[in-house]
Order: C-alpha cells, then sequence, then structure tokens
C-alpha cells in the first residue's frame, strides 16, 4: 500500500506507518499537494501540525485533492482534535478517520494499520450471511445493565464456545463498561465513516477492532458511546449482525429519546427495558412499552434487584425476558472496585449466577427465564 505522511521528520515520520506499507514523506503542506497530485496514493496520513491554516481550510482541501474512497487519517494535536472532528461532521467529508490526540507512537501505528486493514488477515468478513441475533438494552437508570453486561455474556460464551459474541457500550451518559474492561483504544466511532454505507461497514473485520476477554476467546467489547446518527446505527448494526452471533448493546437510558435510539430499537431482534422490581418503576415501563407498542416496536422486561421471596406483578400484557435477584451494595462496590467479574469469582452470589444461566437456557427455547 502507498501512503503519504505529512510529517515535519522524514526520519522519523516512517515509525508511525505500518511496516508493509510504501511511504513517502512531505516535510511541508505545499509539499504534500503536489505529492498528492503526482502519485495519487491509496491513503495519506496527516499530523495537523504541519498546518499553519485552521482545519476549516486545510482539511477540506486534503480532502478534495484526493478520490473521496481513499482513505484520509488525520492525527491531531491537542488542540485541534474536537476542531477537526467538528469540522469533519458538519462539512460531510467522506473517508476522514481522526485519531485520538492521547496515543503513543506504538499506538498511532496500530491504529493506522486497523484502519487501513492491514492487521492480522483479511480485510473482508469470514462469515458470508447476517445470522446474528441483536439485543438492545436500556433503563431508567440504575437497573443493573452495566452489570448484566459485565456477567452475563462470560455465562453465554461458555455455554457457547461456537458462537462469537460482542458487546457494545453505547451509554454516551454514563459509560461504565468501558471504563471496567478499558476500551478506550478500542473506539468504533474511530471507523466512523465506515458506517456511511453498509457494504463497507461489512467489508472490514471488526473483530480486529474489538477487544477479546481475558475469560473467553469468543467474547469481544467495543467502546460505541458516540452522537450517532439513524443511519450509521442501521450500518453498524447490519455489520455486526454479519459477524457475530450474538450482539448485546448497552444503549443506557432510554430518555431523552433520540432518532439513533429509534432506529436502534427498530433494529435490534430484541428490546431489552431493565426495570427495578418496585411499584413506580414497574408501572412506567408499562406505560413505555404500551407506547412502543403502537409504534410497532416489541419490548420486554427484565426485572432487576428482586428481593428473595418478593412477589412481583407485570402483567399478561408485558412479555417478561427474565428476573435477576438484588446483589448488596457492598457486595457490588467491591467487585467494581477490585475490576472483578462477579461470575469468574471463587465466591459468587449464587443466585445472580443461577438467574443468569437460566436466561441463558432460555435463549434457545424462546421462553422468560423467571427465577422463582
Amino acid at each position: 500500500m502507498k501512503i503519504i505522511a505529512c510529517y515535519p521528520m522524514k526520519s522519523l515520520a516512517k515509525t508511525y506507518m505500518p511496516e508493509s506499507s510504501e511511504v513517502l514523506v512531505a516535510e511541508s503542506s505545499e509539499e504534500f499537494f503536489r505529492y498528492v497530485r503526482l502519485y495519487q496514493p491509496d491513503a495519506a496520513v496527516l499530523f495537523s501540525e504541519m498546518f499553519t491554516a485552521p482545519p476549516w481550510e486545510w482539511l477540506p482541501a486534503a480532502r478534495a485533492s484526493m478520490p473521496k474512497e481513499t482513505p484520509l487519517i488525520i492525527v491531531p494535536l491537542y488542540r485541534d482534535e474536537m476542531l477537526v472532528g467538528k469540522v469533519t461532521e458538519e462539512m460531510g467529508l467522506p473517508g476522514v478517520y481522526t485519531l485520538s490526540a492521547q496515543l503513543s507512537q506504538e499506538e498511532i501505528r496500530e491504529q493506522i494499520c486497523l484502519i487501513l486493514g492491514l492487521v492480522g488477515g483479511s480485510q473482508e468478513s469470514e462469515r458470508a450471511e447476517s445470522s446474528g441475533l441483536v439485543y438492545s438494552l436500556m433503563s431508567y437508570g440504575s437497573s443493573g445493565v452495566t452489570t448484566f453486561c459485565i456477567n452475563y455474556p462470560i455465562i453465554l460464551a461458555r455455554r457457547n464456545p461456537q458462537k462469537r459474541i460482542a458487546v457494545l457500550d453505547m451509554n454516551e451518559a454514563k459509560p461504565d463498561l468501558t471504563r471496567f474492561f478499558k476500551l478506550q483504544k478500542h473506539q468504533l466511532a474511530l471507523f466512523r465513516p465506515d458506517f456511511l454505507d453498509e457494504s463497507t461497514a461489512k467489508r472490514r473485520n471488526w473483530v480486529q477492532v474489538c477487544k477479546q476477554s481475558v475469560h473467553m476467546p469468543n467474547l469481544y467489547y467495543a467502546h460505541a458511546a458516540n452522537k450517532w446518527k439513524s443511519a450509521e446505527i442501521t450500518n453498524l448494526i447490519a455489520a455486526f449482525r454479519q459477524q457475530f452471533d450474538f450482539v448485546y448493546v448497552d444503549w443506557g437510558y432510554c430518555f431523552p429519546e433520540s432518532e439513533a435510539m429509534h432506529r436502534l430499537l427498530f433494529s435490534a431482534d430484541r428490546n431489552l427495558l431493565f426495570v427495578r422490581a418496585d411499584p413506580f418503576s414497574i408501572e412506567n415501563a408499562k406505560e413505555w412499552i404500551r407506547g412502543w407498542r403502537e409504534k410497532g416496536v416489541s419490548c420486554e422486561v427484565l426485572l432487576s434487584h428482586s428481593d428473595k421471596g418478593q412477589p412481583f406483578r407485570i402483567g399478561e400484557e408485558i412479555s417478561l425476558y427474565g428476573v435477576v435477584p438484588r446483589i448488596s451494595e457492598g457486595r457490588l462496590m467491591q467487585s467494581q472496585r477490585s475490576n472483578s467479574v462477579l461470575v469468574e469469582e471463587f465466591f459468587p452470589p449464587k443466585p445472580y449466577v443461577v438467574s443468569l444461566r437460566q436466561i441463558a437456557d432460555a435463549e434457545y427455547s424462546e421462553k422468560s427465564a423467571v427465577l422463582i
């Protein structure tokens, strides 16, 4: 692959580039535009420090100098990172990938390799058909969505070692899953240009982008919290459905409702609303689910924080996906502080683990898993 890089020192520029690539280094912005006209590269990498003009001037010019299908990767300074992203979005510049300004030299090289598909095999997906099941997980807050996403996929992956499972943290307001699994370097937003087109999104190998679980080799995580557009959600879901058997999307709060959330609800195979087992939460959930039912969207309830022997009435017209018991605050806080997965601990909370196993068993029977 032929790459033109714009960087002040030729001797150092190549240390940022993939080893398998041919790199031509421009030591000034003027030289970069001249090289592009002469050689028409397969990709370009621009360090924002090379430009004295503001991003809204040099970035559109750089994009216009090459065919729109040629990837343009920006390595920004701290002061430019947000502005470059804003210019890219508001001006609708295609094929512009903006890296984080916090990356080290090695991390920059790794992400350039990922974007250009030069890491670990083919960029093409190994799976030909869209067969995966997508679950959207939402709540009104403090209903155990993140705890579920930390623990349940491990049980599901252990019971289905031949299945590939992805967990996406889309909780923009409170990305706790990203913090727990340290997913900051596994951001799907970096590949946002790919999601403008479904075929482009499906061509990338998303397994390479995600972080593999240390507990189960068939389980993967990614940070996907971003202000997605509805079309991007559609293409993202289609791509992950093709490459994974189960996809769990931790959306977080179901309010305020956005166009992207609406698209997720219509795109997912099963929509799960996590509800605390108290009268007020249950009544609010019923009203929310009835409203979406009128729009043609079916939602199920996962009842959380249920005490042993506590009666609950959700109503026959509301589908109950499962019930998980309450975990004491002290026990949960201890797990979070030690970054320990409950189901992998030596003495896990047995009622909670049993309830998750029942839900895993019910996946294939299409019945709800209710812990009595």
